[in-house]
């Protein structure tokens, strides 16, 4: 087998890389010429489990499945998908439009490779988990349990479904986009991905956030980076060789007995090491070993060929220096940690419970031991009200550590009637960022048309929202 040639042999020689120059622009040209992950028949994964993929078609559903048809009604329309929901109509709205979304970033940076199967673009949505796990057990013989979504094929029929009972939005959105990934990367490489590349490309989009209906790839949250930074000190990693040569029965017997977390975060990291590292030095030759796999040619042999070298070892041994340098981004772990404040100030609006800044909100959500779940590289982890919800990691990108600054609600001018519901259920405050690079992160509150309830957005404004004003003092009595 080829030899490292010496331009190679002092990469592989190289110590830790930086973390990307700007999480806005991260792997532009890696992901513009890499494959997708194929969607292969597994095991279900917690809140990100995957199985294959064609065809939409729905069998003569069983008496248990009657209900959930019967409230979904017809079939509906996206842009990009066929869908199947008995959702509220802003509900199934919102989740279509994430779902279009992430298909136009898909279809932007894979498009170019020639499909080798039919689209699948049908999406089941459940408002109940019961429903979710009875339709895919009895209309597809799927057992989903376990799951908060996949991407399915069955002889019955194929389907991206997921449900929303419980489950905070953030977490039925990384399913989306985890899964969405391999239900459209089906089409460019059917099954012949190797696991580590399926799955590390399909975090590398579950880990994206959306602000002002933009994809922002590229993000790192603190618990993984440091999870792995762990299991290289504890040599707990996993041997590449042993990922390149890795079977779908082998990884999900290890979803099967709980030993997974490691495959999927350290997977994701060695994506993210050759779409970043060195500037993006390694992205032309992992492009190669893609085009390699969608050709037909085995993992080993492809890296070897696309890479010129089979000294696996050495290229271990940079990721791992590269691994051990890495650290969080500040704009994906405010992202993150912005929603939960968000959902924590929903859940207080709900129960009338007013705030009046940030360390009150957090003492409030402390009282009720709120907490949300978020779905990371193949666990779940549960955010919870303590301090380190209100930490913005400083990155290169940022001149001084970044901030959460608490400014209560005022409505703009508003109707008699606006003005009654402002009274029966004042908006919550916006939060924002001061200090965020390259931009600021605001939440935009909406008010639900009952009048009752709100949903959110963020926002990235160049810069910060002005501190409000303070009130003048008021002059002392004249003597």
């Amino acid at each position: 087998m080829p030899r490292c040639d010496r331009h190679l042999q002092h990469l592989f020689r190289l110590q830790a890389a930086r973390v990307p120059a700007c999480a806005l622009m991260i792997a532009a040209g890696f992901l513009a010429t890499t494959s997708a992950a194929a969607a292969q028949a597994s095991t279900p994964v917690p809140a990100a489990s995957h199985a294959p993929a064609p065809s939409g078609a729905q069998s003569k559903s069983p008496p248990a499945d009657a209900d959930f048809y019967a409230r979904a009604g017809r079939e509906q329309r996206s842009k990009h998908y066929r869908i199947l929901s008995d959702l509220s109509a802003e509900e199934t709205k919102t989740y279509a439009t994430h779902l279009d979304l992430f298909y136009e970033e898909y279809a932007r940076r894979f498009a170019h490779l020639p499909q080798q199967a039919p689209e699948v673009p049908f999406v089941l949505m459940f408002s109940r988990e019961r429903d979710y796990l009875d339709v895919l057990r009895n209309t597809y013989a799927i057992n989903a349990t376990g799951s908060g979504g996949m991407f399915f094929m069955s002889p019955r029929g194929a389907a991206l479904a997921f449900f929303v009972e419980s489950l905070p939005r953030t977490r039925v959105f990384h399913v989306i986009q985890h899964e969405g990934f391999h239900q459209y990367a089906f089409s460019r490489f059917t099954n012949t991905l190797p696991m580590w590349v399926n799955e590390g490309l399909a975090e590398f989009f579950g880990e994206a956030v959306v602000v002002d209906g933009r994809v922002i790839l590229g993000q790192a949250s603190p618990g993984p980076v440091e999870s792995i930074k762990r299991a290289i000190e504890r040599d707990a990693t996993l041997d590449f060789l042993r990922l390149l040569r890795m079977t779908p029965d082998e990884w999900n017997a290890n979803v099967a007995s709980g030993n997974a977390s490691i495959q999927y975060m350290q997977s994701w990291s060695m994506i993210q090491f050759l779409g970043t590292a060195e500037g993006g030095r390694y992205q032309p030759r992992f492009e190669g070993y893609l085009k390699l796999l969608h050709a037909g040619m085995p993992s080993e042999r492809a890296f070897v060929q696309a890479f010129g070298t089979d000294d696996i070892a050495s290229f271990e041994k940079a990721w791992k220096e590269w691994a051990k340098a890495m650290r969080p981004t500040a704009f994906g772990t405010a992202a993150m940690r912005l929603t939960f404040l968000a959902e924590g100030l929903r859940a207080l609006s709900r129960d009338g419970i007013s705030t009046d800044g940030i360390d009150d909100l957090l003492a409030k959500l402390r009282q009720r031991d709120f907490s949300i779940e978020v779905s990371v590289h193949g666990r779940t982890q549960v955010l919870r009200a303590d301090d380190t919800i209100l930490d913005i990691p400083q990155d290169p990108l940022a001149k001084t550590k970044p901030v959460f600054e608490f400014i209560p609600a005022k409505p703009a001018r508003q109707t008699k009637k606006e003005q009654r519901l402002e009274e029966q259920h004042p908006t919550p405050a916006v939060i924002h960022t001061r200090g965020l690079a390259p931009r600021e992160l605001v939440l935009r509150w909406t008010r639900n048309k009952a009048g009752d309830d709100f949903d959110y957005d963020l926002l990235s404004p160049k810069e910060a929202p002005a501190p409000p004003k303070q009130p003048k003092a008021p002059k002392p009595p004249a003597k």
